[in-house]
């Protein structure tokens, strides 16, 4: 009785046991497509990656308040200082969605007092360019279509900057700064190569008949580029730029030609542990605004250090000229486009419009600038060294190559994400040379300086995601 009864017990344990086991494996059978759908449905959604659309407002200000005496132009023994306070003010209209990105700018730009408040007329002043004069106008305006994660064209007003914007760039230190009407294709692989293609075409206006361009200032009637910038390593890299910029002819007879200009030239970039070394090269031929054939070049070496907050660049450029006495029938002074010269040529912009400001003559500017930075406070010392680059003849014999020194003391405090403040001091010890050159005799007395103080406030005003 005893045996039958243990028997019984082990067959019923035995029983329940494999009918639980039965049973755990009904559930796991049963919970399975449920926790399958689930991890499907997650693994969709983090393929689709799905990006919400964002609307953002905002303001970008700037107030700068500056002292000239010598800022672009060399002062004489008779001269005296201006001073002024300009204010730039943008309000930017962001949209980015998955598909499209448009984007808005609507710019003023004036000197404080330009433009009379009780009549909101502009002032008559001659020394003001035509597009600071503008109450308000369009500064940006573009829409950009999506095509896949790599591909976008930008169509419409919009800034260009390539490289380290020595051929392209914003030029943000101008009152108004720099747009383009350009239609631009643009190819990023977001890992290490990217290329653009940018074309754009000017008119004066709607035209019934003929393509006749007569802008209010001298302006390029079309633009072709081909931008390329190519991370061979983690330590170098390559940029190519590729440019055919055309100027109607200056007769009005033979609106019709256009005469095109070509840049071809790159910048390789090698960087290792502290130091960094980069040179740049382009040549541009065709023809001049004037029709005149072009042979041109320039050249720029620069090596680098940084170690914790301080960091120095030694570097020069090199812009081809022309020997006055030679009377060549090839234009050989190297143009550098739309790029930005106060960064690359002193902050008081004594070299920033070529081949003007050098009359012709070229222009080499070796420099060092020594910058150091602990925490919010950026504190800059940057200095030039300025020849001509070819001989340049006044009156009859040749004067001495070397123009001049500068100096240049900037400071940058930045106390939050959306306001900096700068000031800058900047002089310069000009040489007879200088004086000739640019056109303004030999007066060498006087002291050339520069000093400004300037805020930038650039807010967000709203931001709407949906």
């Amino acid at each position: 009785m005893k045996r039958h009864f243990i028997r019984t017990l082990f067959l019923f344990l035995l029983l329940g046991a494999l009918d639980a086991g039965s049973l755990k494996a009904q559930i796991i059978q049963y919970a399975s497509p449920i926790d399958t759908a689930k991890k499907n449905a997650t693994d969709t959604a983090v393929k689709k990656k799905v990006v919400p659309s964002t609307l953002t407002f905002g303001l970008d200000l700037r107030f700068r308040s500056e002292l000239r005496h010598g800022y672009k132009s060399i002062p004489t023994s008779d001269t005296t200082a201006a001073f002024q306070i300009n204010q730039r003010t943008r309000f930017n209209v962001d949209y980015q969605s998955k598909n499209l990105n448009v984007f808005l700018s609507l710019q003023d730009a004036r000197v404080w007092g330009q433009q009379d408040p009780r009549e909101g007329q502009t002032g008559t002043s001659t020394t003001v360019s035509p597009t600071t004069t503008a109450p308000l106008y369009l500064f940006e305006g573009y829409a950009e279509p999506k095509f896949g994660d790599k591909f976008s064209i930008r169509i419409g007003r919009q800034r260009v900057m390539y490289d380290n914007q020595r051929l392209f760039a914003e030029n943000d230190w101008r009152l108004p700064g720099n747009s383009h009407d350009a239609i631009r294709l643009i190819y990023n692989n977001k890992i290490n190569f990217t290329t653009e293609l940018l074309a754009a075409f000017g008119q004066s206006g709607e035209n019934v008949f003929t393509t006749k361009y007569a802008p209010l200032v001298p302006n390029y009637k079309n633009l072709f580029v081909n931008y390329l910038n190519w991370k061979v390593t983690d330590k170098l890299t390559l940029t190519t730029i590729n440019t055919a910029d055309g100027y109607q002819s200056s007769d009005p007879k033979k609106y019709t030609t256009t005469n095109e200009r070509f840049t071809n030239g790159g910048r390789l970039e090698y960087s290792t542990y502290n130091w960094y070394v980069t040179f740049s090269g382009y040549y541009q031929s065709g023809k001049d605004s004037s029709g005149k054939k072009l042979g041109a070049y320039y050249i720029q070496p620069e090596i680098r250090y940084t170690g914790g907050p301080l960091t120095v660049r030694l570097g020069m450029e090199y812009m081809s000229g022309a020997d006055s006495s030679t009377h060549p029938k090839t234009d050989k002074n190297f143009v550098p486009l739309y790029g930005v010269a106060h960064r690359f040529m002193g902050n008081m912009d004594l070299f920033a419009t070529f081949p003007s400001d050098v009359n012709g003559a070229g222009l080499v500017n070796p420099y060092l600038f020594i910058w150091y930075q602990k925490g919010k406070v950026l504190v800059r010392m940057e200095n030039h060294l300025f020849y001509s680059q070819s001989q340049f003849v006044y009156k009859g014999a040749p004067i001495d190559k070397y123009l001049g020194f500068e100096n240049d003391w900037r400071v940058n405090y930045k106390p939050s994400k959306i306001a900096d403040v700068e000031a800058g001091f900047c002089w310069a010890a000009v040489t007879k040379s200088m004086t000739i050159i640019k056109k303004g005799g030999d007066d060498t007395g006087a002291f050339p300086y520069f000093a400004y103080v300037s805020l930038k406030l650039t807010p967000t005003l709203g931001k709407i995601t949906f």
